[in-house]
């Protein structure tokens, strides 16, 4: 199940306050759908709260790192990690102008990824957990599962 695409309302004034919602809205709106890369592993938002995400996405050829074995790329559980982990920026309300400001700002300060097991499957599920979320810096956790649910990587994620 996926959520509906949310248009951004370049229509609003910069000191427009945006709720906690349309934050969330935007966030999930800019990280899944709008940005290039994210859009071509076929990702899809199912689940998104202030403190938790999950995203989903199939097995495709392209998204293949090893043909014999036919498993996912390192880079791409890397980069599903990171875009699970990057929605979770702490949601209050803010103004139009700020929220513009901090994502213009924001950066990756620290991730480690363990891979555990070979991406092997077919439909993939990322979750996310927000462990702290502070004014400047977020820390999340990040997994990733197949669709038999073997915990294939993991990682902490600071953004900031």
């Amino acid at each position: 199940m996926s959520l509906p695409l949310v248009q951004q309302d370049d229509t609003l004034p910069p000191d427009a306050m945006l709720s906690q919602e349309s934050v969330r809205q935007r966030v999930s709106d800019i990280f899944i759908y709008q940005m290039p890369f994210n859009r071509e592993l076929g990702l899809e938002l199912c689940e998104f709260e202030a403190d938790h995400a999950i995203l989903v996405f199939d097995r495709q050829e392209r998204l293949v790192g090893n043909a014999l074995q036919k498993i996912l790329h390192g880079g791409v559980i890397a980069a599903g990690l990171v875009c699970v982990g990057s929605a979770l920026l702490r949601h209050h309300s803010i103004s139009a102008q700020e929220f513009h400001q901090r994502l213009a700002r924001m950066g990756t300060i620290d991730l480690r990824v363990d891979y555990l097991r070979p991406g092997r499957g077919e439909h993939f599920t990322l979750t996310s957990t927000l462990l702290r979320g502070g004014n400047k810096i977020a820390v999340a956790r990040a997994e990733l599962h197949n669709e038999a649910q073997v915990h294939i990587a993991t990682t902490t994620y600071i953004v900031g």
